[in-house]
């Protein structure tokens, strides 16, 4: 053994002796220009080589260098988050000792920003706006799925989640609305790839769906950049009308292997519910009833027991979270392996669940001084369990929040039969017979909607450089995605009596690959630097669907399509092909004026016949003014100042194949019912008909031309950055259909018909005013206001978006998009005639909006459906505050805001008719409504009569439930400290440790009296504002810990 020992001594001595005569070692200290503090994680590089080194936990790096270099001309390159790059050009000529300050980039204006298509340029060179959000503040936000970690970050961008349950979507909405019918989501790139984030089977009832982004490991990121709008975002084309989200992956880089391992567990608990009264049982009138669906009988005898349904269907969840991480290299291979596991347990009793668990692999080889391929692959696998919500009879809330008080719902199945129960049939006798509602624990036991997804997406690129000045790339990316669900009614289920068992298979594939050549030259004219980007594109998407319906289940539990009597199947294919060329050219003069022009030629195979090809330029232009001499002398003052200036065109595709009449296969019969019926009959076995819609081979995009205009400050030493942007959009050619005449033999057919305008202002403000020995205090400010309206809807009074028959979604010329619309109260103003008398002629004194009285002393329901509400923010904004102790402990918070934007509370509306809700306890109380009419200044009571009209939303007037939406939400909060030890890295290898304590959405401020203002029961679509049962939201509190090796 000690043999062994003396060899493995002496063969490392030996290792060590002879690199250090081959190699010549470059080395210094990487520390903070103002604090001398240590660096600890920079990047160190040497150009043009790809050796490199992080910095240790004193901030000192080493790199080795081969002796045969010695000669070239090479540059020390060294960068750090949150710090301007420094740069040293030398000769190696032996060892080298460089000593490297960093100065603080408050601004992040040397930050890289990725503007798409391979290109990408500093912050500070930019012509337009551009959003971004950096790996620390999306790992720090401890968010599970990355669109949720940019809440609050980024202005005039609005996140918004469906619910708080396992893996629930979240949606992004980016300067307004720019579609009427069509999809709002954003295009979404992960690492130049376009990547599915297809949300399938929205609804106002059902369950709540996942969106395909919340695959991708937040822990994988490096940055998220965001083109916002057109003038960003033409380089895409036909698919960047609602934006791009750039999302850029953790490479390995040239140095030592580093490992980490992180791992967090998160308290979770739902924000609110909705006050229930515990005071009246079960009946109608005063009268007590078993069978009755109303919580209207007499008032509870002293000591009869009741349920606290509210919260009894909640507990708290958790979530278990564990990501492990390897990356390294060397200047000729680098490697990035990470592997995550989420675990998550809902807030919601019974099956509510979401496992997710990634493997992401990045490599990257240089095959010669020339030549370099990466490649970039990542495997999903998610697993969920999730919960009937909305407008439906199987759905938790709905039944939940309407029981009575008295009845106890845990005994859900009957102690005799073993029969499903609910509080409308209280001893059930027969098995297959609805229950009116499902009893809320029969939903979250016996029901099932479960999923299970698996997915590959990632790409290959190879880059090619002939020359210095010349890169050609061709970048392959493909995603494939898996989605099975199995969806089980049981019987004595509400919504199918029966039982009835869904089987769902859902597949997605895209396949991209994108040329890309880049030109830089340098000339002597005007000190100007040049890049001509060139490229071509060729995308394919391909999306099947296939279900299977059984009904009649034959056995109770055995949840089988075998298991049923009869099936029905459906299914679903289509593919959509692209092809685009496109170009940009970037100057740069003077060193103070940025230049950029481009150009994209996109066809589709969802263009119309005449319409193949459409073209979509941009040009931008900034001039950082304070490098001219004049702004010499208050410097100290004035550091940064630049205007932007740029005009840009995106697109949105038409709908797949409405460019055709598609067909239908049927076995029943067709007729007007007066005369003789027919049947579509092939072989005698039933046969095809033309749908309703009528193929439309006219079509052409969607398409929205932007102007944007920009102010970028940067005051006294960099302590205070300012970015202003005002952006004017208009959106043509919308798309939506129309009606036909019947003698067309169709209903309708898709238009290129409306016009949209967004327009508005952003501000964002960053600040550092303080930074001193063991203290500093960092604060962003963001404030975003957009005007939204539809112009025109030719041949359309208004488009309807889908809700509910009470309150409904809509386009409407000359609003917003979208409004609501509903019933409201005669009201005095509107010219309104109300049996058969003009009240606005009749009466004096009124004011507008004022309330009509009717002679019972009672306000009254207009029977005209108008417009009630709008969903829209007035502005929104955030606080961001991070304050840093000794460099070792931060404590940070994050505040995001919204002002105005109205919401149709209709699960209080509900529970009002229903008589469970609070409100409905001051029953018998008198009160005199105000307004004017005949029956002005009465005392009246609210009743069940009133309650259950026109004092509820649920059959009365919409508006009785309409609510304002605003709301202020301490989205983040944290306290993290990092423990680095000299001690523990030698006994153990740990460079650091850190240990965090945070929170997500841990307090509401908001008059709304609903579960939640932010609530979203209607996906990624225009519509908005609508709250029926839907699931809470949740709050985190989050511990965790990071190892770093």
């Amino acid at each position: 053994m000690r043999k062994t020992i003396l060899f493995m001594s002496l063969f490392i001595i030996l290792s060590n002796f002879l690199l250090a005569q081959t190699t010549y070692k470059v080395s210094g200290k990487v520390t903070d220009s103002k604090t001398g503090a240590p660096l600890i994680g920079a990047n160190v590089i040497l150009k043009p080589t790809a050796f490199g080194a992080a910095t240790d936990v004193n901030g000192m790096f080493s790199i080795d260098v081969p002796r045969s270099r010695a000669g070239e001309s090479m540059v020390l390159e060294v960068s750090y988050l949150g710090y301007q790059k420094a740069s040293f050009p030398f000769e190696l000529a032996g060892n080298l000792l460089q000593n490297v300050e960093l100065k603080e980039d408050v601004l992040n204006l040397q930050t890289v920003v990725v503007t798409g298509m391979g290109a990408a340029i500093e912050k500070q060179k930019l012509g337009v706006t551009i959003g971004n959000v950096s790996s620390d503040a999306v790992v720090n936000s401890k968010a599970l799925d990355v669109i949720s970690a940019i809440q609050g970050k980024v202005a005039n961008v609005e996140v918004t989640s469906a619910s708080g349950e396992p893996g629930a979507s979240t949606y992004i909405r980016i300067r307004g609305a720019h579609s009427i019918t069509g999809g709002t989501q954003p295009l979404i790139v992960v690492d130049g790839s376009p990547v599915n984030n297809q949300e399938i089977g929205i609804s106002v009832g059902g369950v709540t769906q996942m969106n395909r982004a919340s695959d991708i490991n937040p822990k994988d990121i490096e940055s998220i950049d965001i083109l916002k709008g057109a003038a960003a975002a033409a380089l895409y084309g036909s698919r960047a009308q609602n934006g791009v989200v750039l999302i850029t992956t953790k490479s390995g880089k040239p140095g030592k292997p580093k490992v980490s391992y992180d791992v967090s567990y998160s308290f979770d608990e739902i924000t609110s519910v909705q006050p229930l009264q515990q005071k009246f049982g079960q009946g109608s009138g005063g009268v007590a009833s078993t069978t009755s669906p109303f919580s209207w009988g007499p008032e509870l005898a002293p000591g009869t027991p009741t349920y606290n349904h509210e919260r009894n269907m909640f507990q708290t969840g958790n979530i278990l979270d564990n990501n492990f991480t390897i990356s390294g290299g060397n200047e000729w291979t680098t490697y990035y392996l990470s592997a995550g596991r989420t675990d998550q347990k809902g807030t919601i009793v019974g099956k509510s669940s979401y496992d997710r668990n990634s493997v992401r692999v990045k490599a990257s080889q240089r095959i010669s001084e020339k030549i370099n391929v990466t490649g970039n692959i990542q495997f999903v696998d998610v697993s969920s369990e999730r919960i009937q919500k909305g407008s439906n009879v199987s759905g938790l809330l709905l039944a939940a929040w309407r029981t009575p008080p008295s009845f106890d719902n845990s005994l859900y199945l009957d102690p005799t039969n073993g029969f499903h129960r609910s509080y409308r049939l209280q001893s059930p006798t027969t098995l297959k017979v609805g229950r009116g509602y499902d009893n809320p624990y029969f939903i979250v036991y016996e029901h099932v909607n479960d999923s299970e997804v698996g997915r590959t997406f990632g790409n290959i690129r190879v880059d090619f450089d002939p020359f210095d000045w010349l890169n050609i790339s061709y970048t392959l990316g493909h995603d494939y995605t898996n989605d099975e669900r199995r969806t089980v009614l049981p019987p004595s289920s509400s919504g199918a009596p029966t039982g009835q068992v869904t089987r769902e298979k859902f597949s997605t594939q895209e396949t991209d690959g994108n040329l890309v050549i880049t030109v830089e030259q340098k000339f002597d004219f005007a000190d100007m630097n040049a890049t001509l980007l060139l490229g071509q594109n060729m995308n394919q998407r391909k999306y099947d669907a296939f279900s299977t319906t059984g009904n009649d289940m034959a056995v109770y539990g055995f949840n089988q399509l075998d298991n049923t009597a009869s099936y029905t199947p459906d299914e679903f294919s289509s593919i959509v092909r692209s092809e685009s060329f496109f170009g940009q050219l970037t100057l740069e003069l003077y060193n103070q004026l940025f230049l950029t022009a481009a150009l994209r030629n996109d066809g589709s195979s969802t263009f119309g016949k005449s319409q193949k090809r459409h073209w979509y330029p941009k040009v931008s232009a900034a001039w950082e003014f304070t490098k001219l001499d004049l702004f010499t002398e208050i410097s100290d003052v004035l550091n940064f100042a630049k205007l932007r200036l740029a005009y840009g065109e995106a697109g949105q595709e038409p709908g797949v194949y409405t460019t055709i009449t598609a067909f239908g296969s049927s076995t029943s019969a067709f007729g007007d019912g007066w005369g003789a019926s027919f049947t579509s009959s092939a072989y005698g076995f039933g046969g095809f008909y033309t749908s309703g819609g009528k193929g439309q081979d006219k079509i052409k995009p969607q398409r929205s031309k932007e102007f944007e205009l920009g102010l970028d400050l940067g005051l006294l030493d960099e302590k205070i950055g300012i970015e202003f942007t005002y952006y004017n959009s208009k959106t043509t050619d919308a798309i939506f259909s129309l009606p036909l005449a019947p003698s067309t033999g169709y209903t309708s057919q898709v238009q290129n018909a409306g016009t949209i305008n967004n327009k508005g202002y952003e501000l964002s403000i960053t600040a550092q005013p303080i930074n001193i020995t063991n203290f500093k205090w960092d604060l962003g400010l963001i404030y975003a206001k957009n005007k939204n309206e539809v112009e025109s809807l030719p041949g359309a009074e208004f488009i309807s978006l889908g809700g509910f028959t009470s309150a409904h979604g809509s386009a409407n010329q000359g609003y917003p998009l979208p409004m609501i619309r509903g019933y409201d109260y005669v009201r005095f103003g509107l010219g309104i005639v109300y049996n058969n008398v003009d009240i606005d002629k009749t009466y004096t004194g009124w004011k507008p909006g004022e309330l009509y009285i009717h002679t019972t002393g009672y306000p009254v329901q207009d029977p005209q459906i108008r417009l009630i509400g709008n969903p829209n923010p007035d502005w929104t904004g955030s606080v961001r505050s991070t304050f840093t102790l000794f460099g070792e402990i931060e404590i940070s918070a994050l505040i995001d805001i919204k002002q105005g934007g109205d919401v149709w509370n209709g699960t209080k509306g509900a529970i009002m008719y229903f008589g469970t809700s609070q409100a409905t306890a001051d029953r018998g109380t008198k009160v005199i409504f105000e307004g004017k009419g005949p029956g002005a200044g009465k005392e009246v009571v609210k009743d069940q009569a009133y309650y259950t009209g026109v004092g509820s939303s649920f059959v009365g007037p919409s508006s009785a439930n309409m609510e304002d939406g605003s709301y202020v939400k301490l989205r983040e909060i944290a306290i993290a400290y990092t423990l680095r030890n000299e001690f523990i890295k030698d006994l153990v290898g740990i460079s650091s440790i850190d240990f965090r304590l945070s929170a997500r959405n841990l307090k509401t401020w908001t008059d709304y009296t609903g579960i939640d203002p932010e609530t979203n029961l209607t996906g990624g679509t225009n519509l908005r504002g609508l709250d029926y049962f839907n699931n809470p939201q949740v709050r985190n509190i989050i511990l965790s810990l990071r190892f770093n090796y």
